[in-house]
């Protein structure tokens, strides 16, 4: 129903990185980012995705603290401080590259009448073996549900209301119809992401 946006990702990509690093200096680094969108004409919801990569060099570990600042091409500096999950932490070295991809995934749809509700999340981490250089693989869905409460053929909006009670006005994408059968129906918000990290030597 709605048109799909980049709100939900945001929120579920930085509550993933704040779980796997705490950021210690507020700097940027340089990064390339795609995305693309799959809609079917006239259906309500789709599919979107972003990829956003960073790559940067260690430039200063503190291994007593397990932070480490990296630097990019253009010379922004960005520190953070490793997880637990991070084992391998003791082998990365100043002069390191490191590589960070972000996968991003917004399903929206209409959920057909009868269907049961799913809402909750599900996550996952993977390290790299002990002894190599640091790795990680973290994974992350949730799912969130909200009910049509109104429709604005001439806005060409729709009010949903979420669990908590809360409502928000979403814009409808111009080729759908909008139909009084979309009141009372579940949207489904399914995030999804993936955060991917890679360190070699230079």
């Amino acid at each position: 129903m709605p048109t799909i946006n980049n709100l939900g990702l945001l929120i579920l990509s930085a509550a993933l990185l704040s779980a796997c690093s705490s950021q210690t200096k507020d700097e940027a680094l340089a990064s390339n980012v795609s995305t693309s969108q799959v809609i079917q004409e006239g259906v309500p919801g789709g599919v979107a995705t972003q990829v956003e990569e960073i790559n940067a060099v260690v430039v200063s570990i503190n291994y007593a603290t397990s932070s480490v600042t990296l630097e990019d091409a253009q010379g922004h500096q960005r520190s953070f401080t490793a997880g637990p999950e991070m084992i391998n932490f003791p082998q990365l070295k100043v002069g390191d590259k490191v590589n960070a991809t972000v996968v991003l995934e917004q399903m929206v749809y209409l959920r057909e009448p009868g269907v049961p509700s799913a809402d909750g999340g599900a996550g996952v981490i993977a390290t790299a073996p002990a002894g190599t250089k640091p790795g990680m693989l973290v994974a992350d869905s949730v799912e969130i549900t909200a009910v049509v409460k109104g429709i604005d053929s001439v806005q060409q909006t729709a009010t949903l209301e979420f669990a908590d009670g809360t409502r928000k006005t979403v814009k409808v994408r111009p080729d759908v119809q909008l139909k009084t059968e979309h009141l009372n129906r579940q949207v489904v918000i399914h995030l999804s992401s993936a955060l991917v990290i890679r360190a070699q030597a230079q």
